[in-house]
């Protein structure tokens, strides 16, 4: 400690000496990141349409990629659609994603209680779940639409800017200063457990080397007074609950437009 005092532009980092500037570089980098990171992901989140829709943006032109899914099924993930991700069953439909041109994605159900312009029995069960189902993928694959890319190809950096995040985090927590306000395995739990990210939100605000904190000393015993694990992993459980009931809430408030969502529930 003594020698930040004296030297305000040089830290410890695992026993190299690192500018002070770098960790201010490198801390800004992130939180560009994560806010590029989140945009991205609420701009491209699947979006309940209907086959109207579908069948215009298709007869348009607007339509540049898609793919059948027989429904929803949940990642274990957060996101901005709940978690959930395309089940695919083998089959086209009933599920249909698309995406347009200015990467939004859009979802539809096809044979809601409908048989469409294919009369019932004319269509191959095996290979489609309906027979609208059947009749619009007749179409699709007349318009040439190439390639069928699965997950309707989401923006690049929403695949990527995850990884980079998480593996930045990594080895800033494992190679960087040491922790002052919780623990190591504290910090794993905490950015891994909460939602959309923020747990790297509150270690970027809260935890060296990016804020000035002071280690937590020892109790009488020498206990290490930090937050612990078990603490990380109880905030992450809690955070997703609240984070669940809370969306649900602005879900019907805001609608699915600025809340969206994977399914409709």
């Amino acid at each position: 400690m003594a020698g930040d005092v004296a030297r305000p532009d040089i830290t410890d980092v695992g026993g190299f000496r690192r500018p002070r500037s770098w960790w201010r570089v490198l801390r800004i980098v992130l939180l560009v990141s994560w806010v590029a990171w989140a945009a991205l992901s609420w701009w491209s989140a699947p979006r309940e349409a209907s086959v109207v829709q579908a069948r215009s943006d298709l007869s348009s032109g607007r339509m540049v990629s898609y793919e059948w899914a027989g429904g929803w099924a949940s990642t274990g993930r957060w996101g901005w659609t709940d978690g959930r991700a395309p089940r695919f069953s083998g089959r086209s439909g009933p599920l249909f994603l698309w995406r347009t041109g200015d990467w939004r994605v859009h979802y539809t159900e096809f044979d809601r209680g409908s048989t469409g312009p294919v009369s019932p029995g004319s269509f191959d069960a095996t290979r489609y779940s309906g027979p609208q189902a059947a009749a619009f993928d007749e179409v699709l694959l007349s318009a040439n639409l190439q390639p069928r890319w699965p997950g309707v190809d989401a923006p690049p950096p929403v695949r990527t800017l995850p990884v980079l995040l998480l593996l930045s985090f990594l080895t800033v927590l494992v190679l960087g200063p040491d922790p002052a306000r919780g623990t190591r395995w504290f910090w794993f739990w905490v950015l891994t457990g909460v939602p959309f990210g923020l747990g790297l939100i509150w270690w970027l605000a809260r935890e060296r080397p990016w804020y000035p904190a002071d280690h937590r000393p020892p109790d009488a015993s020498g206990r290490d007074q930090r937050d612990r694990w078990y603490i990380g992993l109880l905030i992450g459980i809690a955070s997703s609950i609240a984070a669940s009931g809370l969306l649900y809430g602005l879900r019907h408030v805001l609608g699915t437009w600025y809340v969206p969502q994977g399914a409709g529930t």
